[in-house]
């Protein structure tokens, strides 16, 4: 097995999404590979890799499902720094509302901060 390089695969997941859209990231995984064997039958990405790079791809649209889980302290899905948003409840106490990424665009909201499903499509 060997691992294209970054720029082969950005290549790659354009030129599927510019066809169809993938409704998960196994779906999105499933599509890239079978492009990338055709170039070479050794290629082969992982999905997280894939996905890590779909998020520098500025034509890529990325939608993070999520589910209830515990809070991160990073995003789940880019490592990166997520800004929180704060509500006080009735008793007047600090509530976490809110867990925002900037740069992928991630939302985690009130106990939903899993990510279950990731949506890929070009943007219009």
């Amino acid at each position: 097995m060997k691992i294209p390089k970054r720029d082969v695969v950005k290549f790659v997941v354009k030129s599927v999404l510019s066809k169809k859209s993938a409704g998960t990231q196994q779906e999105l995984s499933g599509l890239v590979n079978a492009e990338l064997r055709k170039v070479d039958p050794d290629y082969s990405v992982s999905g997280k890799r894939l996905r890590e790079i779909a998020l520098t791809i500025s034509e890529v649209k990325i939608e993070v499902r999520v589910r209830k889980g515990g809070t991160p302290k990073r995003c789940p899905s880019c490592s990166s720094s997520l800004k929180k948003t704060w509500d006080r409840n009735l008793r007047g106490r600090k509530v976490l509302r809110d867990l925002i990424c900037h740069k992928c665009g991630y939302r985690g909201t009130t106990g939903r901060w899993s990510p279950s499903k990731y949506g890929f499509s070009m943007k219009k």
